[in-house]
């Protein structure tokens, strides 16, 4: 392939960088400084994203697990409780995973087909999580990732597969030591073949149709929950699945939209039985809002739970002197994810805004 071939997908990529500027200007979108600021640092984030998931790290004969999504690339209703962690895999070779518990909470290992660059689609082909793992007592595992069967630690694919996600989630940040992960594929050659013009150009073309379609299918879940302000709704879970979601999980989401003297109020009635439950601030944009300087999320071991069971939890642009309280951090308007984790028994929280002076 020629060098002006090279040239022509380079252009073709920042073109299509250049018409996802188109979102900013749309009517569902909010027009506010910080909202439009967030935009602009979003779509540059996601073509980060774009060149991580599909030209550096997209070779399944030697994966890499690396973080897609992070304190700086956010996408989704990214969880602030979570390390995330992926690799390309293909589900004609087999990999080992290999790595020591830590004394994180929960962690999850999931291997999907499609993807967002394909199809909107990442359907589930095997799953395993850490209550399922035999581990030493050293606290070191292995899993096997085959499309046949195996014994032990097996975490199964099929042949389309072609993802390993990983989930490792956090009661508390400050005290809890994350797995510590390797994975290699069986059998490699030696070394990485020499990157040839037909593999760099195809990379290139799932990168542009991962931005294009990734940007577009959180565009249109904003809107939709910006339909239904103050509220948190039950999301059809298979939709979640289908897109992605962990098994374990049942999610939630919403929209707030405050005045500077108001309060969401958020009240589980009970918790269940389960290995754990959050709730967390996003923008509009869907991504988390800056857990490292600000109190935007909340889960099992982080709430103050009432004598009755109850729990009350407070979002609110002002700081008030209160428990269980979360800050908008600015934000007038933005998103909201809740998760219960690991349970049969789901409470549905309960939602309302009042002025402020009621909950001093």
């Amino acid at each position: 392939m020629a060098t002006n071939d090279m040239a022509a997908k380079w252009d073709a990529f920042c073109d299509t960088l250049k018409a996802a500027g188109q979102e900013l200007t749309q009517d569902h979108v909010p027009q506010d400084e910080q909202s439009q600021a967030e935009g602009l640092r979003y779509l540059s984030r996601m073509a980060r994203a774009a060149l991580e998931w599909y030209v550096e790290f997209n070779d399944a004969a030697f994966p890499v697990l690396y973080q897609p999504a992070h304190e700086t690339i956010k996408l989704g209703a990214d969880n602030p409780d979570n390390v995330y962690q992926k690799a390309v895999i293909d589900g004609h070779f087999d990999y080992r995973l290999t790595g020591r518990r830590g004394s994180i909470d929960y962690i999850s290992f999931a291997t999907s087909k499609g993807s967002y660059a394909e199809n909107f689609k990442q359907i589930e082909t095997g799953f395993i999580d850490s209550n399922m793992l035999d581990i030493d007592a050293d606290g070191h595992f292995e899993i096997i990732l085959s499309a046949r069967t195996q014994s032990g630690n097996w975490l199964p694919m099929d042949t389309e597969s072609e993802s390993l996600l990983i989930r490792q989630t956090f009661l508390d940040r400050s005290i809890e030591v994350p797995a510590d992960l390797q994975i290699q594929r069986l059998d490699p050659s030696a070394t990485p073949e020499p990157l040839s013009s037909e593999k760099i150009t195809a990379n290139f073309d799932k990168a542009m149709a991962f931005y294009r379609n990734t940007i577009g299918l959180f565009s249109q879940w904003s809107k939709e929950i910006r339909n239904n302000p103050n509220r948190l709704l039950l999301w059809d879970q298979a939709f979640c699945q289908a897109v992605g979601g962990d098994p374990n999980i049942i999610y939630y989401h919403g929209h707030f939209r405050l005045h500077i003297d108001e309060v969401m109020v958020v009240k589980l009635a009970s918790i269940p039985d389960c290995q754990t439950w959050n709730l967390q601030v996003d923008n509009y944009w869907m991504e988390s809002l800056d857990y490292r300087y600000h109190r935007i999320s909340i889960n099992k071991e982080t709430a103050t739970v009432n004598e009755d069971g109850s729990v009350v939890i407070l979002i609110s642009p002002s700081p008030l002197n209160a428990a269980n309280v979360l800050t908008t951090a600015g934000h007038s308007e933005g998103t909201l994810c809740f998760r219960w984790v690991g349970t049969n028994d789901p409470i549905h929280p309960t939602v309302k805004v009042v002025d402020e002076s009621e909950v001093a």
